[in-house]
């Protein structure tokens, strides 16, 4: 949206009272996150009397789940965008501020085929960038309403990717980020297969990009040839981002994941057999009908298995899901104290972790610089931007100058459960996204 907005020639601003357009792009995943959509909406709209705001938009999943009925309760929205409808938000902008077009929705759109994604407009980072390989999603997992927000699942063409990451690399990304709602299912309705190591291989010869991260897999497609890229592709970090949700075979049952426990557990020795290989996984805590004994054993579970990074959730009752009808809801605070078990044993896991690589020297990515004090921030290859810890890094007096997008050697000096520390040795290779 900000791509097409700027090619058609409005210009982003960094201080939200300056502008006279503003898109609110909300999540409606959980009631919290549409609790925040909503704060922030109404926080937004405050600018119409502090600032420049004349048109407010909401675009996303917010306004494809509750549809026309938000603006009834949000009298403050101009307009609203679906998450099909994302390729009208010019039309929609120069029309609200032209003021031919009158308040309302376009909330169609969720099976389309084609994608416009170009021209990228970066925010944030300038040396890291997401890339989104497919829209939507197949699986029927009961907890989750993405398929009806989103849309069935279509990827998009191996040449289309290669040629946004090349055009990535040309503006000074370094790290790709791959990212859908389920990477593994990427090619199955273009090629006949799951493609996502096809997609790989094409992606690791593009000139540029020195990382590429894979985020959302799916355990049900993890291919035997997706395996084998880890170790075997240069760029392809040895990083795997893998929800399980649970570990109890019942319960899995009843999320309906379409992989039970056996098969899941020998993917995950799989890949953890890979020398060098970091995991990460994300569960879900008092799912309806969990017993202590289901608890207990995703907790033994995690203990044994020991992933590298993990999130946990409590369950959250959501509406237009079938978990969401289930019997056997479980009360809010035991959801949160079984949430909070399994945060607590994975603090003292990742703590281990991390003072083992005490010692070691270990490529880092450099996020941000800190001049006045020496110090810069940056990720080695086992840690995602966002969603995990981040390295400290300071620099020696007399020592190599550094800049956000290059790539150093760091002596790792301390460690706590979600971040290390370190002492820059020597560049790798300077960035080539410099401002």
């Amino acid at each position: 949206m900000l791509g097409q907005l700027h090619r058609a020639g409005f210009r982003a601003v960094a201080d939200p009272s300056e502008a006279e357009l503003i898109v609110v792009n909300t999540c409606a995943f959980l009631t919290a996150s549409q609790q925040e959509s909503i704060e922030t909406i109404l926080d937004v709209s405050r600018l119409r009397e502090t600032g420049n705001l004349k048109k407010l938009v909401v675009a996303g999943c917010l306004a494809q789940r509750h549809g026309t009925s938000l603006l009834e309760e949000l009298p403050e929205v101009d307009y609203l965008l679906g998450t099909g409808a994302i390729g009208s938000v010019v039309e929609i902008a120069n029309g609200l501020l032209a003021g031919g077009l009158a308040r309302g929705a376009e909330l169609g759109g969720l099976d389309r085929a084609e994608f416009d994604w170009e021209p990228r407009v970066l925010s944030g980072h300038r040396h890291t960038a997401y890339l989104k390989i497919s829209e939507g999603c197949n699986n029927t997992c009961t907890f989750c309403i993405i398929p009806t927000l989103r849309g069935k699942h279509r990827s998009r063409p191996i040449e289309d990717l290669v040629a946004e990451a090349t055009r990535l690399a040309g503006f000074g990304v370094r790290e790709l980020t791959i990212i859908a709602q389920d990477t593994t299912s990427y090619g199955l309705d273009l090629y006949g297969r799951f493609s996502l190591d096809r997609l790989l291989e094409a992606l690791d010869a593009v000139p540029g990009i020195r990382w590429i991260r894979l985020l959302y897999t799916y355990p049900r497609y993890f291919t035997d040839e997706l395996i084998d890229c880890f170790g075997r592709l240069e760029k392809l970090r040895l990083y795997v981002d893998m929800p399980i949700q649970h570990a109890a075979d019942s319960v899995l049952r009843r999320m309906r994941r379409g992989l039970g426990w056996d098969g899941t557990e020998i993917l995950l020795r799989k890949l953890k057999a890979v020398p060098g290989m970091v995991l990460r996984t994300t569960v879900i805590a008092g799912f309806p009908g969990e017993t202590e004994e289901e608890h207990r054993f995703l907790l033994d579970f995690l203990r044994e298995f020991q992933f590298d990074h993990l999130g946990a959730f409590a369950y959250s009752t959501e509406e237009g899901t079938p978990a969401g009808e289930m019997d056997g809801q479980l009360p809010e605070e035991l959801r949160w104290e079984r949430r909070d078990a399994i945060l607590a044993q994975q603090r003292t896991i990742a703590l281990r972790h991390n003072r083992a690589r005490i010692g070691q020297s270990l490529e880092v990515l450099i996020d941000s610089v800190d001049d006045s004090k020496a110090v810069a921030l940056g990720r080695w290859s086992g840690q995602a931007i966002e969603i995990d810890g981040q390295v400290k890094l300071t620099i020696p007096d007399g020592g190599p100058g550094v800049s956000a997008g290059d790539l150093v050697t760091v002596r790792i000096r301390g460690a706590g459960p979600y971040d290390l520390s370190g002492v820059i040795e020597e560049p790798v290779q300077e960035g080539n996204c410099r401002a």
